[in-house]
């Protein structure tokens, strides 16, 4: 009966060990990669996780000079000091050249929007920031962008809210980092999934890759998953 009992205790505690081994919470199964770096990893969890970013996509590899990983709705790069972390510009025109993505119609980058934002060699940059802010993004995006990191994860705002001309029901905003996008029949407001489409171009497009290519950048390994 001893023995039994302590056989019992050991295969216990052996499939207890083995349930905490798999649980890494920097491992995404759904997806297969893993958020190995700390500074990225911090980053993540500081501004929301998955629920801002979406789970990762690919590994940490090198994308114009920075190490970089990309997530569904974004991509985090290191910088310079190897503990600082941003948010990459996806709707750069350089990115994101046009304003179809996947049969939705998104705001192009508004000019007079873009004049007008604070910079931050500007005096008082974060009270600055702050009105513009508040004058350019409105509900339901608002609450959207405070509530998931604010400028440090979107960035500032390059348009203002724009209905899709083929759906009145689908309203977008377009940030520097990424654009919201407002489903008026389901009541929500999400995060377009841009890093899905960054990884797409550096799959497929030409042009993204020769400018790519002339930067420091090695796509070797980017996308095999590392977690089965």
């Amino acid at each position: 009966m001893r023995k039994t009992f302590f056989l019992g205790l050991a295969l216990l505690l052996l499939t207890t060990g083995t349930a905490f081994a798999q649980e890494d919470p920097r491992t995404f199964a759904d997806t297969g990669y893993t958020v190995s770096d700390d500074a990225i990893w911090s980053f993540f969890n500081q501004y929301g996780g998955a629920t801002t970013f979406g789970e990762p996509i690919s590994r940490e590899f090198l994308l114009f000079g920075k190490p970089t990983q990309i997530f569904q709705n974004a991509a985090l790069q290191v910088q310079a000091d190897g503990a600082q972390v941003q948010a990459m510009q996806l709707t750069d025109p350089s990115l994101l050249p046009a304003n179809q993505i996947n049969g939705l119609t998104v705001p192009r980058l508004d000019a007079a929007v873009a004049f007008v934002a604070p910079t931050p060699d500007q005096a008082n940059y974060s009270a600055r920031l702050q009105v513009f802010v508040q004058a350019v993004v409105s509900e339901p995006f608002l609450s959207t962008f405070n509530s998931e990191g604010g400028a440090a994860v979107w960035g500032v705002p390059t348009s203002s809210p724009k209905a899709d001309p083929s759906n009145p029901n689908f309203v977008y905003q377009r940030f520097q980092n990424g654009i919201l996008f407002y489903d008026a029949s389901a009541g929500t407001t999400q995060a377009l999934p841009l890093g899905e489409y960054l990884k797409g171009q550096l799959t497929s497009n030409s042009a993204l890759l020769k400018a790519a290519a002339t930067t420091t950048t090695d796509l070797s390994n980017a996308f095999l998953p590392d977690a089965a």
